[in-house]
């Protein structure tokens, strides 16, 4: 989870269920000076303990980097509340009222 990234990344091409290959135009900088290079869009999904997969769309794929991130930003454009408690991430749906964990 990332509240100061704009889009959900990733650097795993092997997560995507679906994806666009393009040229999207759009370099990331990060934190750490790094510079990269968003090459596609698609559609990823993440096992959670609970069995039910947490699925993603609007994912860019950037090649090189090292973490997956997940935008608090997007999430909320989506219609969810994010909420961080005791080291664990939930989603509260604002349409329908489920709260779901996330992840730890």
């Amino acid at each position: 989870m990332d509240s100061g990234a704009s889009f959900h990344m990733t650097g795993d091409r092997d997560l995507f269920s679906d994806l666009e290959e393009k040229d999207l135009g759009v370099h990331i900088e990060m934190g750490d000076d790094g510079r990269y290079s968003a090459t596609n869009i698609g559609t990823i999904s993440f096992e959670r303990e609970s069995g039910k997969p947490f699925v993603l769309k609007e994912v860019m794929h950037v090649s090189r980097l090292k973490k997956n991130l997940i935008s608090v930003a997007m999430l909320e454009d989506k219609g969810y509340d994010v909420v961080v408690s005791q080291g664990k991430a939930f989603l509260h749906s604002k349409t329908t009222g489920e709260t779901r964990k996330i992840g730890v």
